[in-house]
């Protein structure tokens, strides 16, 4: 296992600390996860190549304590479960010099994610390419009050506006504007949350391209693919206020 590759799959769902605690699901080549923000304005869903790890379910109560003890190590590493009773209890990872030992914790405390099962329509598709992630990451810092982004715009136009500060007030904002992949779709403005936004695209970067559907009905998909890993985020409409 490279721990590189390790850290790249926890980075893309922990979100900077959103998403803590999750269940990795490992079969045959793949691993994946799925996890919730505590405020349930983020859904996440990421699978990566297995890296080696044993097939099973293994539950990460603390994927922060688990990074801290992944930074002691060398890059190149050997997983092992370890079990009681044919239960996993721990994950140990060698680089030959150094282990170790991150205890497991019991599926049933970690928090069930919810199914996706019918999702509807998507009014408009944006292209999140390099240009766009680093000037929302920036506009994000510089107005880091501001907790949505609003995305609005006008059939025929080849670019949607995505704005930081939006209020029918006078207020410091900040407007980028993201190419659509269809000019003739239109969306009235919509808001999400600009905190989520900034940790998918800070945790997506290495993938240097990305797609975000926004439907009117108050949900938003971001997709992301780089190296065999394949992220996805839902992101819940958020109502504001002036």
């Amino acid at each position: 296992m490279q721990k590189s590759m390790f850290e790249r799959f926890i980075n893309k769902y922990n979100l900077g600390g959103s998403c803590e605690s999750v269940v990795y699901s490992v079969e045959g080549d793949n691993i994946s996860t799925r996890s919730i923000s505590d405020d349930k304005n983020v859904l996440s869903e990421v699978t990566a190549p297995s890296m080696g790890i044993e097939s099973g379910e293994f539950a990460v109560y603390e994927t922060t304590r688990l990074k801290s003890l992944l930074g002691v190590l060398g890059d190149n590493l050997t997983p092992k479960v370890q079990r009681s009773s044919d239960k996993p209890t721990a994950m140990k990872f060698s680089d030959g010099s150094t282990d170790v030992t991150f205890v497991l914790a019991d599926p049933s405390v970690i928090q069930n994610v919810p199914d996706l099962k019918k999702l509807p329509p998507f009014d408009m598709n944006i292209v999140l390419d390099d240009q766009f992630i680093n000037k929302f990451i920036k506009a994000k810092g510089a107005l880091s009050d501001v907790e949505t982004f609003t995305i609005m715009s006008d059939a025929g136009s080849p670019t949607a506006d995505v704005v930081l500060g939006f209020s029918s007030m006078n207020t410091n904002r900040i407007k980028l504007a993201a190419t659509k992949t269809d000019p003739s779709t239109s969306l009235s403005a919509i808001s999400f949350s600009a905190k989520y936004l900034r940790e998918i695209l800070v945790a997506n970067k290495d993938a240097g391209t990305g797609n975000l559907e926004i439907s009117s009905k108050g949900i938003s998909r971001i997709v992301f693919s780089v190296d065999g890993i394949t992220s996805t985020y839902y992101l819940v409409q958020i109502d504001t206020k002036d």
